[in-house]
């Protein structure tokens, strides 16, 4: 976690107090390092910290009260639609831009649902993402637009590796949508978890709205078809 206090940052200090102030959150440190000097020339945002992690983040948002939040979707730690809507339920008036490689229109779904303003690839250039913080600054909806087939293929590109949809669970929906699919029923994995029964039933039911899916049946063939049956299988 970094609150920025480099001599750049204090000697433009009046200028960062009229500037859009900006919170990055990516597991890549390199991008973390390079969004402050890609932003450098422009006097409308200073980035005034950044975080490789969810509870990092969280702490320093409280801290610094941005006007934005840049995130990535991939955290180490669960889900980050997950972490976008904690930030929005703590923080609502934060603004919040995905910067993110995922090309799929039900993630830019489940973002925006989650509380996210705006949602930008990052093989975009500079251009485009000084657009997209003007748009979400002001309070207005952005996104890149994602050429007709390219969600397809990166599900091709992916392989056996879980689909864009299942790549933003935490690790416990997927461990629970395991269960599901290997025939465990709720008292069960209620007794796994150390939760009630009731909890286990609102957790089918977040699988099947991130997901996309209408019953146990198609969480089932979901599951079976990204190969998360086989992983656990020796485990029952």
């Amino acid at each position: 976690m970094t609150s920025i206090a480099s001599p750049r940052t204090i000697t433009a200090s009046s200028r960062q107090r009229r500037a859009c102030r900006i919170v990055v959150i990516d597991d890549q440190r390199i991008l973390r390092q390079a969004l402050p000097l890609l932003l450098a020339a422009e006097q409308e945002f200073a980035v005034v910290g950044d975080a490789g992690q969810g509870s990092e983040a969280l702490e320093l948002i409280g801290a610094l009260r941005p006007d934005v939040v840049v995130t990535d979707l991939h955290q180490t730690e669960g889900s980050g639609v997950q972490l976008i809507e904690q930030i929005h339920a703590r923080f609502p008036k934060v603004a919040i831009l995905v910067l993110t490689a995922a090309r799929a229109h039900d993630v830019v779904a489940a973002v925006r649902k989650a509380g996210a303003l705006g949602y930008v690839l990052k093989d975009r250039g500079r251009g485009e993402l000084l657009s997209a913080l003007r748009e979400v600054a002001a309070g207005r909806w952005y996104r890149s637009i994602i050429p007709p087939g390219s969600a397809a293929r990166v599900a091709l590109d992916a392989g056996s590796s879980l689909s864009t949809r299942a790549a933003y669970l935490t690790e416990r929906q997927r461990q629970v949508l395991r269960w599901v699919a290997l025939g465990y029923r709720a008292r069960e994995i209620a007794q796994k978890l150390g939760v009630s029964v009731r909890a286990v039933h609102k957790q089918r039911e977040r699988l099947r709205d991130a997901l996309q899916l209408s019953s146990t049946a198609a969480l089932t063939r979901f599951a079976a078809r990204e190969g998360l049956t086989q992983e656990s299988a020796t485990g029952r």
